[in-house]
């Protein structure tokens, strides 16, 4: 009686079996060929069949994660286009600055940003800073965009030493760039802190960080509240308040802080922002009036 032998298993848990796509980092953006908006979270195996799978997150949602097989994932698909991925990289327009970084290492830093208790200083933000840049024309060298990507990697609320820590981290995680410019850059990250510019590259970075000061009043308001809910836990741990009267101390402060700084002759100091300057200061008096 002769036994006929088991079928082989597709996968065998052998490295060359997972994809090889460069595209497929953790943090790396694709775009669903329908619209949606997505970010990888890694690469795995499914475990009853040791497939490769990609783990994934709408970005309408981050509570919930999802998993297809790698090969479905990178499949084209029929539209009336014709053929498409189903999943294609959407990497920024606005992040070719740093295109002499590799792209992981532009995903690491911006995975600094992702913490939960960040609601203002957040991925967003830099992102905008990024978007305002190309938007205006603005080409930033080396220096100056990575004191944009690193500008608020370290972030903890009430710390005075942020700014300080963000560029002592530049060079820890670019390796391979020119000293000079690493130098630059952790200078121009470090004006960030007073938003006064020693080196003449700095005004263009400290404008873009002041940028959210010249948006529409309803979307000045919602970062307003960005930033009360991104301090309300160390602001109630020293105030011992709460509910309306801890609102209401920040307030407060935020308008002391925005009226202090509208004594500046100037909030935005570069051509390429002067259009900010009005909207940002009528803000700030709306505020303050309050």
């Amino acid at each position: 009686m002769t036994s006929t032998p088991a079928d082989p298993s597709r996968f065998q848990g052998d490295p060359a079996e997972l994809p090889r796509d460069p595209d497929l980092l953790p943090g790396m953006p694709y775009r669903h060929y329908k619209g949606g908006a997505y970010a990888v979270v890694g690469v795995g195996r499914f475990e009853a069949d040791l497939s490769p799978v990609v783990v994934y997150e709408a970005m309408r949602d981050r509570s919930l994660l999802w998993v297809r097989t790698a090969e479905v994932f990178s499949e084209a698909v029929a539209t009336p286009q014709g053929a498409v991925p189903r999943f294609a990289p959407d990497w920024p327009a606005a992040l070719a600055c740093l295109d002499f970084l590799p792209r992981k290492a532009v995903l690491d830093v911006l995975a600094l940003y992702d913490a939960p208790y960040r609601r203002y200083h957040d991925r967003r933000h830099v992102l905008e800073m990024f978007e305002q840049a190309r938007i205006r024309g603005v080409a930033l060298n080396s220096a100056q965009a990575l004191a944009v990507l690193f500008h608020d990697a370290v972030y903890v609320p009430g710390c005075e030493h942020n700014e300080a820590a963000s560029a002592a981290l530049i060079p820890t995680m670019t390796p391979g760039v020119d000293a000079d410019v690493v130098q630059l850059a952790a200078q121009i990250v470090l004006d960030t802190h007073m938003h006064e510019a020693t080196v003449a590259e700095a005004g263009t970075v400290l404008d873009l960080d002041l940028y959210r000061l010249a948006v529409p009043a309803d979307e000045f308001d919602a970062f307003s509240l960005a930033v009360f809910e991104e301090n309300r836990a160390l602001l109630a741990a020293r105030t011992g308040l709460s509910g309306e009267a801890l609102t209401q101390v920040f307030r407060q402060r935020r308008a002391a802080f925005l009226s202090t700084l509208a004594q500046r002759p100037q909030l935005f100091v570069t051509d390429a922002f002067a259009d900010c300057e009005a909207l940002a200061r009528a803000n700030i008096a709306r505020v303050a009036g309050a």
